[in-house]
């Protein structure tokens, strides 16, 4: 399965269109990985290096004045808080995330994840209609399908969106109750804050995808607990046809 989600995150199309920005996003998300695999690590076997590690990546998170992330890092600490034997190890990746934190702090390399900057006026207004929608673009973009490239409405690419969202049900139905409840939190979490945002800011700017890329490595450790699950031609299937669906967006991005 790890070689799965390397793939995908490999082939993702909008970490491919931060990369090529220079976004600091984009090595965000590797962070993100990182702790997301520190602390299912540190749920199994109980290694407290792993559960300081974690701590550090989430206060890195913190620290990065990106909303998305920020909310990511807050909820690896609380996922570990939340199972009484391992309450020593979340105290442990608490201090790690305070003391990365404050590094950073030290460093004037911290800021503030509700910072994020004077919402231009071009950005419309904040309504259900304007929030379900952004949602279901952003959420099109996150998990591989950069369809603005090739068509003009998220809604064109829905059967493949539907499809991928299915293959990320697969997966999440076939993992740990606590590693599913993490990943599902994962993949939602920066859009709740994100819609939280546009409500407070009266502009949805927060739910633009760049914002919520914090939620790739948790779509995509889904997608590939999904193909991994499954076997013999339906593999061979699902795996071309996710990694060509990619590729093909992604020479797209690439263009």
């Amino acid at each position: 399965m790890a070689s799965w989600t390397a793939g995908l995150l490999v082939l993702s199309p909008i970490l491919t269109l931060a990369v090529r920005a220079r976004s600091t996003n984009a090595p965000l998300v590797l962070v993100v990985l990182a702790g997301l695999w520190l602390a299912a690590e540190c749920d199994a076997s109980g290694r407290r290096l792993a559960a300081v590690a974690a701590g550090v990546a989430a206060g890195g998170l913190a620290a990065s004045g990106e909303t998305s992330f920020a909310a990511v890092a807050v909820l690896l600490l609380v996922w570990l808080a939340l199972r009484p034997d391992r309450r020593s190890h979340a105290a442990l990746a608490c201090a790690g995330a305070l003391a990365a934190a404050s590094v950073l702090g030290a460093g004037g390399l911290a800021r503030s994840p509700f910072a994020f900057g004077e919402v231009a006026a071009l950005m419309p207004e904040t309504t259900l209609e304007g929030l379900v929608r952004c949602s279901g673009a952003s959420f099109t973009r996150v998990i591989g399908l950069e369809y603005q490239l090739a068509v003009s409405k998220a809604r064109f690419v829905l059967p493949l969106t539907l499809a991928f969202v299915a293959l990320m049900a697969r997966g999440a139905s076939r993992l740990p109750r606590r590693l599913q409840g993490l990943l599902v939190a994962g993949a939602l979490v920066p859009f709740v804050f994100g819609a939280v945002l546009a409500v407070v800011t009266g502009r949805v700017a927060p739910m633009q995808a760049d914002r919520l890329m914090a939620a790739i490595p948790f779509v995509v450790w889904l997608m590939a607990a999904g193909l991994a699950s499954l076997r013999g031609r339906a593999a061979w299937a699902a795996g071309l046809a996710v990694v060509g669906t990619l590729a093909f967006f992604q020479a797209l991005a690439l263009r």
